[in-house]
């Protein structure tokens, strides 16, 4: 068959353009292709869309819309652009089209500075004041599901009312209308811009602000903490302005605006002397005249008032951003020539402050079409970093401090060490000097005194009469005595000037009065504390000897003890006590005290009393007891 026989039936099977049956086939295809797609691509071919934006001023009745005067605008608005001077209300028209069935959102960016809005007919939200003290509403995004009660199919009317002044470049912010799951992470972003990074910033100016501020008080050398914390605690008062929905306690916008900007200009101020205190830098007249500009600026600011010109609020803010913004460039400078580490880690974060300041400035003049500043989103990394450095800073402080502190303990100690060991050695040079002089001076006495004591009475012996009376040979050996006496208590004076310890001082006397004691069978315990409670002086030693020496003679010549105990112990604070007790016969210590009897006694309290000292006595039948108590020299 040929080929052309064949088309008549495959014409058949498949619908010609000729054919009534084609036009019900290809709207089969169609359709199935269109119940194919995926849910979401059928949602496209109906969303909303918004056909038309514009604004009109108010009439005399700012609270309904007026009839005439739209003008087509586009978002974001600011209006002094288009009606300068103009203060009071304007209202904005938003036309859009609805699908029905659909779920729609909206979102407002922001609107400055209160407002309220409807749909259609029917109100969405007010803010508390629409007359002053306004709401301030400028920095506040909203998001709301738009009630389908309210919603018309086809055009739908959005009206929103705006409150504000030409200073403060009242307007409307966008508008997005549309499916919930697209304009809720619109608005959340957006809300995390405008709200939780200013509130976050509030909290950590006012940590860091009273945490530095603390630390200056305790170190007021370190001005640049004090500066600091001045610069946190006014960042802190100026962030409120993004914060707060109130100009409280002010009763109107601009009460509100003046504080803030005299804030401002104390913040720029304070963040300058930081930067130099914490570089090491001090600029007396430029100082001086900073401080001066300001303080003139703030009275100005609070004179005008609210009839301040546009220009005046213009010029403050820009001439103060440029304050801060110069200080910034010229730390990168001082940063760069120290090259210290918390110098060039603070440049770094003032780098950022810097992109961000301009940034904002440029927006703020509208230079740049931007609405979200760099600094509300910058400030809390950057207040955070320059923390840090001052902490590096506090702590870098502190280790020298420490460091030094540590080497000049060990130095100190060494110089104490080497200063004991010298003041040792040159007193044992002492005492070895000291003591040979002694031998010297005592051989010389012995030889010069007894010596020729000695060979006179030989001689007398040997050329005098064999029967010479017994009191002739008394005499003799007491003169004897009487000339070792004297020598001895020479001796004693010295040892006791280099006496190193109880032990050393009272040596002497032991020895002495041992040998006797051991004559006459009596038993004498010696008590003697290890060191001196304090440095002893000459004076007070010899006193105290010849104390010891005539109570230890009066034990000899009256007492008949069979025992007697001398100590000398520490009785606190320096104090020094000497006593000696025997278990003789004792004696009636009133009647010695008025008797002729009783001179020794007499002296030894007179002696005692002219070294500071005091002396108890007490006896009875069963012995007595002398304590003489010497208390610290006074320095």
């Amino acid at each position: 068959m040929p080929h052309q026989e064949h088309l008549p039936e495959t014409g058949g099977h498949v619908p010609h353009a000729r054919d009534p049956r084609s036009t019900f086939a290809w709207l089969a295809v169609v359709l199935a292709l269109w119940l194919c797609l995926p849910e979401t691509a059928r949602a496209d071919a109906c969303r909303p869309a918004i056909s038309s934006i514009s604004a009109a001023r108010a009439n005399e009745s700012p609270d309904t819309p007026p009839a005439t005067g739209w003008e087509a605008v586009a978002l974001p608005d600011i209006w002094s652009t288009r009606w300068p001077g103009h203060d009071g209300t304007v209202w904005y028209r938003v036309e859009w089209t609805h699908c029905p069935g659909q779920p729609v959102a909206l979102f407002l960016e922001y609107l400055s500075m209160a407002g309220a809005g409807r749909l259609n007919d029917d109100p969405l939200w007010a803010d508390a004041s629409l007359v002053e003290p306004l709401t301030r509403s400028w920095n506040l995004p909203r998001y709301s599901l738009l009630p389908p009660s309210a919603l018309r199919a086809g055009i739908n009317t959005l009206w929103i009312r705006v409150a504000g002044y030409d200073l403060y470049s009242s307007g409307l912010g966008g508008v997005h209308i549309g499916p919930p799951d697209e304009v809720r992470p619109r608005y959340e972003r957006e809300w995390l811009l405008r709200r939780v990074l200013p509130q976050a910033n509030l909290i950590i100016s006012i940590t860091l602000g009273c945490f530095f501020l603390m630390v200056w008080l305790l170190r007021r050398n370190e001005q640049a903490y004090g500066w600091y914390a001045l610069t946190s605690l006014a960042w802190l008062l100026f962030g409120l302005n993004s914060a707060v929905t109130s100009p409280w306690p002010f009763a109107t916008t601009h009460g509100w605006s003046t504080w803030i900007t005299l804030v401002f200009t104390i913040y720029c101020s304070a963040f300058s002397m930081f930067a130099w205190r914490f570089g090491g830098q001090r600029f007396p007249r430029l100082e001086k005249a900073l401080w001066t500009v300001t303080g003139a600026v703030c009275a100005a600011l609070l004179a005008l008032g609210p009839a301040q010109p546009k220009a005046v609020f213009y010029l403050v803010a820009v001439g103060y951003a440029a304050v801060f913004v110069g200080t910034c460039v010229q730390f990168q400078f001082r940063a760069a020539r120290t090259r210290q580490p918390e110098h060039l880690f603070l440049a770094a974060c003032m780098l950022g402050f810097l992109v961000a300041a301009i940034h904002d400035i440029l927006a703020f003049l509208r230079i740049i079409d931007d609405v979200h500043g760099y600094t509300a989103a910058t400030a809390p990394l950057i207040m955070i970093g320059m923390a840090l450095v001052l902490a590096w800073s506090f702590t870098s402080t502190l280790g020298r401090v420490e460091r030094f502190n540590r080497e000049l303990a060990d130095h100190v100690e060494e110089a104490r060490r080497e200063l004991a060991h010298t003041l040792g050695r040159q007193h044992e040079l002492e005492v070895a000097n000291a003591r040979l002089s002694e031998r010297l001076r005592i051989s010389h006495d012995l030889h010069d005194g007894l010596g020729s004591s000695l060979v006179r009475s030989i001689v007398m012996a040997e050329k005098g009469d064999a029967t010479l009376p017994p009191q002739h040979y008394v005499s003799v050996l007491k003169s004897l005595r009487d000339d070792l006496r004297q020598v001895l208590d020479h001796s004693f004076a010295a040892v006791a000037a280099t006496a190193a310890s109880p032990a050393d001082w009272i040596a002497p006397l032991r020895r002495r009065f041992g040998d006797l004691f051991d004559d006459q069978g009596v038993r004498c315990v010696w008590r003697v504390a290890p060191e001196w409670p304090a440095e002893p002086d000459t004076a007070r030693l010899l006193a105290l000897a010849r104390f010891l020496e005539e109570a230890l003679t009066n034990v000899i010549k009256h007492s008949r003890a069979n025992t007697v105990a001398v100590t000398l112990a520490d009785a606190g604070n320096g104090a020094l006590e000497l006593s000696v007790e025997d278990d003789g016969a004792g004696f009636d210590v009133e009647l010695a005290d008025r008797s002729m009897a009783g001179i020794g006694l007499r002296s030894m309290r007179a002696r005692i009393a002219r070294i500071g000292g005091r002396l108890a006595v007490e006896s009875g039948m069963g012995g007595t007891r002398l304590r003489a108590h010497l208390p610290a020299a006074a320095p």
